[in-house]
């Protein structure tokens, strides 16, 4: 290990399939104090801090792993990879502010990055700002083709409509991930429950009515 240089622990690194020995040749790099300037940047370490940081993810240690989120993007703050993961990070530990900070920041410097649209979408809706989360959804399907992402995206925005008790576009929404995928398990009983709930509605609705006295 001695005559191993920061280049070949990198590669080591990423052939590595335990996350245990990631972090180990990751922080080799890290600790090495004659890396060669021009091959290691501030961007190549941002690179190294980033896969450290999810080598210890997957670990599940992810108060270190955000810390080395945070180094990576105090050396290249223009990487949304990174600021992505730390907003899954601040999102897993119920840090949600954080996390739509993060999201933002990516939108920032790409508006049309979808991951952090639906991202984004996923926490406003676990906060009950189903409004928001649609709209958010709504910025990735603008041209619905047909493709699995799309009818995972139109799932998502069928629940938040459920959520607000708008169960006709829930409906439709469902509707839309079936015309993707047929065979969408989850879809297909979201679109029975919405369409009972709707059913619910609309007899109640009639019943409020003196006629049907």
């Amino acid at each position: 290990m001695d005559s191993d240089t920061p280049e070949e622990w990198f590669k080591l690194a990423f052939d590595a399939e335990d996350p245990e020995e990631k972090i180990e040749y990751f922080s080799l790099i890290l600790e090495y104090d004659d890396r060669d300037p021009e091959l290691w940047s501030n961007e190549a370490l941002a690179l190294v801090w980033n896969n450290k940081g999810i080598a210890l993810s997957f670990l599940g240690m992810d108060e270190d792993a955000l810390e080395c989120f945070k180094k990576s993007v105090h050396l290249n703050k223009k990487d949304v990879d990174v600021w992505c993961n730390m907003g899954v990070i601040y999102f897993k530990t119920g840090n949600f502010d954080a996390a739509i900070k993060c999201y933002n920041r990516i939108l920032k410097l790409d508006p049309s990055n979808e991951n952090a649209w639906v991202n984004k979408g996923d926490i406003l809706g676990v906060m009950g700002m189903h409004n928001e989360a649609i709209k958010c959804y709504s910025k990735v399907h603008k041209e619905i083709e047909l493709d699995n992402k799309f009818a995972v995206v139109w799932n998502k925005k069928g629940l938040a409509y459920f959520g607000l008790g708008k169960y006709e576009d829930a409906v439709e929404c469902f509707n839309r991930v079936l015309k993707i995928d047929p065979e969408h398990v989850d879809a297909i009983e979201n679109l029975k429950a919405a369409m009972s709930k709707a059913k619910q509605m609309d007899g109640d609705m009639s019943c409020s009515d003196p006629s049907c006295l």
